[in-house]
């Protein structure tokens, strides 16, 4: 059987940064010789392709029915056919040989056509009638139908479809704007149609702005990484600073069993039947991805170290604030949800951590050539 990897799916979790919590967060790797464990490659001067943010009538015509698409709201009604996938509202009444028997009546039950709740032929035969008509159906209940009074029995159901649901896609009005307005994070004034696609194309500007420099930073990152080493002992074996692997460990696996209990399962049942992986193979993977991540936080304090970049107490507040924000959290909604603060969830390390990749992230990029065509492949 194959066997999934873990780095995928464990690189997310190093980075899921969602709560606030208290100044003063220790500096990682402050007690380690890194010179003893990484020795860095070229990361000023190098080459970054340069991009170019364009956004067209077509997308901004896309963004708006897609802001329009997730705004839809649900009614109920009157009109129509009842068609397969529908949610219906429905009356009926059972008959075994002309008389009404226990659980055969309903009234304003939901029923969506297709999922199976009925016996079979009750919900298909649905399909075609108008909203507000009456159908008989003529239906056999299963012989090993779970009621023995009624299985393999005649039944008829009267059933009246009072109403279904149907999705009401707004229009493109004043009155859009308006609700699409109310928490978006600018200070313009946006009433207007023609003011909310001028708000549209801006904001999508934004985002590829942001996604061209998240580009341009991941492709910096991956070339010092690669041509950064890890020093190797007498054996020429690669040496890490045991604590923290040990520490990475940790956080993975502790975070393998939440995933575990939250299926009712132990942490050995979840690997094999979840990922087809035994304990081994996920001690294994689980070590080299603590070796990757300890390899690139190692690097990043090594550069920090030497250019002289900290962080303050004012960034690490706004960075984790930032973060709630961005995940639609406050503090105590966020601690009310899952009855952590972060410190608790990943550490004030972890969050350091971040706050100075993206320092050193943002250093790189600003001591980069940017150019239009790569000097190498």
């Amino acid at each position: 059987m194959r066997k999934t990897k873990l780095i995928t799916i464990l690189s997310l979790s190093v980075v899921l940064i969602m709560a606030l919590t208290a100044c003063g967060a220790p500096k990682p790797y402050s007690n380690i010789k890194l010179d003893d464990y990484v020795k860095v490659g070229k990361y000023k001067g190098l080459e970054v392709k340069s991009f170019k943010v364009k956004v067209t009538d077509k997308d901004v015509n896309e963004q708006i029915k897609a802001n329009r698409q997730n705004a839809q709201k649900t009614e109920e009604s009157k009109e129509g056919t009842v068609k397969k996938g529908d949610t219906v509202n429905i009356d009926f009444v059972g008959k075994i040989d002309g008389k009404e028997f226990e659980g055969g009546t309903g009234q304003g039950q939901t029923l969506t056509i297709g999922s199976g709740q009925f016996i079979d032929g009750f919900e298909s035969g649905l399909i075609g009638v108008k909203v507000g008509d009456k159908k008989t159906l003529n239906l056999t209940f299963p012989k090993d139908y779970n009621n023995k009074d009624v299985a393999g029995k005649d039944v008829t159901f009267d059933v009246t479809v009072n109403s279904k649901q149907i999705s009401v896609v707004p229009e493109l009005n004043e009155e859009f704007v308006k609700d699409q307005m109310k928490n978006a994070d600018t200070k313009k004034k946006v009433k207007t149609v023609a003011e909310y696609k001028e708000y549209v194309k801006d904001d999508l500007k934004k985002q590829k702005k942001e996604e061209g420099i998240n580009e341009q930073k991941s492709y910096l990152w991956n070339e010092v990484v690669t041509a950064s080493t890890v020093q190797k002992d007498d054996k020429k074996k690669e040496k890490y600073p045991e604590e923290q692997i040990k520490k990475v460990e940790e956080q993975i696996t502790t975070q393998y069993k939440d995933y575990a209990k939250q299926n009712n399962m132990e942490l050995k049942e979840f690997l094999e039947q979840q990922m087809q992986m035994d304990q081994k193979t996920f001690k294994k993977q689980v070590k080299e991805y603590a070796k990757s991540v300890v390899k690139e936080d190692m690097i990043v304090m090594a550069i920090a170290e030497k250019e002289n970049i900290e962080v303050s107490s004012d960034e690490y507040e706004k960075f984790i604030a930032d973060q709630l924000k961005s995940y639609g959290y406050t503090e105590e909604s966020y601690k009310e949800q899952t009855g952590k603060t972060f410190e608790e969830a990943n550490g004030e390390e972890t969050i350091m951590s971040q706050i100075y990749k993206d320092k050193v992230l943002d250093f790189i990029l600003d001591n980069a050539k940017v150019v239009d065509k790569l000097s190498k492949k």
